[in-house]
């Protein structure tokens, strides 16, 4: 096992069997298109192993001078992260016999990344899915994709989750997603935002944010960013979402003092007063579909997040397929999982039954728009509906809907969509 070892800043793993390919898992906020960067994370997984080799090859690492600097023991796993020359992300999957070791080469700790100590301001939080103009998909024009969420904490402080298509940012969209969140923070000059989070590098799923960094940087003092883009090394995309995540990272690293944490599955930290969990990376994907193939398409590579506060929860799926949901029922199938909000996936347009089916839910949010749902997604609609309360579905195209939670409660405010089709402003 010791000559197919590749990470060579770390001591090989003993036990189990190795896979044979070393994974390129992508950069942080450099740009890893065309060429890899060296911020790239590289991930070696070691199959048939159990919890005892994964401790001992913790002992390893330790005694290579690698310092235990967080830890996370959940009922899937054990999660560490190490500090050394190197920065090292480790987890066992219990029910899977499988242990990923990973060096990252991007971002900072957990603990470094995290705010425990701040000041309660509201006397609720508040969760927002903005309302995005959909249609047709028509090039320049329209489109039938595209999410955008917000968080407003306690401490008055904002988690921003993705952005729409490029078609979607208009002026008045923009405009008026500004305006909701002076009114939630009661801010007109500047806006403390705790962290932006993007499911997948999609540009559907970061233009518009893009556009408010551009747009309103002044007014916006971005803290802290959180995802975990797969190696444009590992999947051909198409060069508009590339340029997407270059002008979104290109942005990012101007804020000034910006954290960059690089996701991984296992992670939990707070921010807020808000629980981060991370579910699922497209680093549990990869190995599954073979080496030629290391993801069935960029939405499959999704960072799944739970956030709790205030009683209250919501999941985000970003685009994820069937396959995600099958290793999170996997992973969860004696304790469950269950959650207040569930974004559906994929805009409504992967059905995933069975997951909808496991998890537990009382509120399914819709990035979508009820034109496209009864036009094509129908069937997808109906699956959601058999397990959700249809007065408890949200969409998205329908009106902005802001949902207040004091102590588990809710309360909820619409207000109607702006914006429509482009109007051809910059980015």
């Amino acid at each position: 096992m010791n000559e197919k070892w590749k990470i060579k800043s770390a001591p090989a793993y003993s036990g189990g069997r190795l896979y044979p390919v070393l994974f390129n898992c992508g950069s942080g906020l450099k740009t890893d298109y065309p060429d890899a960067s060296d911020e790239d994370s590289l991930m070696h997984i070691v199959h048939e192993t159990n919890r005892e080799e994964f401790l001992s090859y913790c002992g390893e690492l330790e005694k290579a001078g690698n310092s235990l600097v967080w830890e996370n023991r959940n009922e899937t796993g054990i999660f560490r992260e190490y500090r050394g020359e190197k920065s090292f992300y480790v987890y066992h999957i219990d029910s899977e016999g499988i242990t990923r070791i990973i060096e990252n080469n991007s971002g900072v700790s957990v603990p470094e990344f995290e705010d425990k100590d701040c000041a309660c301001i509201h006397g609720s939080t508040a969760l927002m899915q903005f309302g995005l103009y959909y249609s047709d998909m028509v090039q320049g024009t329209t489109c039938d994709c595209g999410m955008l969420y917000a968080i407003r904490l306690r401490s008055n402080e904002v988690i921003i989750v993705d952005g729409g298509e490029r078609e979607q940012a208009t002026e008045a969209a923009v405009e008026e997603f500004m305006l909701r969140l002076r009114s939630l923070t009661g801010n007109r000059d500047r806006i403390d935002i705790a962290a932006w989070f993007c499911t997948h590098p999609h540009d559907d799923h970061m233009d518009f944010f893009a556009k408010l960094l551009r747009k309103y940087g002044s007014e916006l003092n971005v803290k802290r960013a959180m995802f975990n883009f797969p190696s444009h090394q590992l999947y051909k995309d198409s060069p508009i979402t590339a340029e997407s995540t270059r002008t979104v990272k290109e942005r990012l690293s101007g804020c000034p003092g910006l954290k960059y944490l690089k996701l991984h599955t296992g992670q939990t930290f707070e921010l807020c007063g808000a629980k981060v969990e991370v579910l699922l990376t497209h680093e549990d994907i990869l190995s599954r579909h073979g080496d030629d193939r290391p993801y069935e398409g960029l939405n499959e590579a999704s960072t799944i997040l739970r956030i709790s506060f205030d009683g209250t929860s919501v999941i985000f799926l970003g685009d994820c397929h069937d396959s995600n949901g099958d290793v999170l029922i996997g992973r969860y199938a004696r304790s469950g999982l269950d959650c207040t909000f569930l974004q559906a996936a994929h805009h409504c347009i992967n059905s995933l039954w069975q997951f909808y089916g496991f998890i537990k839910m009382k509120y399914v949010l819709i990035p979508e728009c009820r034109y496209i749902i009864q036009k094509h997604l129908w069937e997808n609609y109906r699956v959601i509906r058999n397990y959700c309360e249809e007065r408890n579905i949200v969409v998205a195209g329908d009106a902005t809907c802001i949902f207040f939670a004091e102590n588990g409660k809710l309360s909820s405010e619409l207000y109607p969509v702006a914006g429509g089709p482009y109007d051809g402003s910059e980015i």
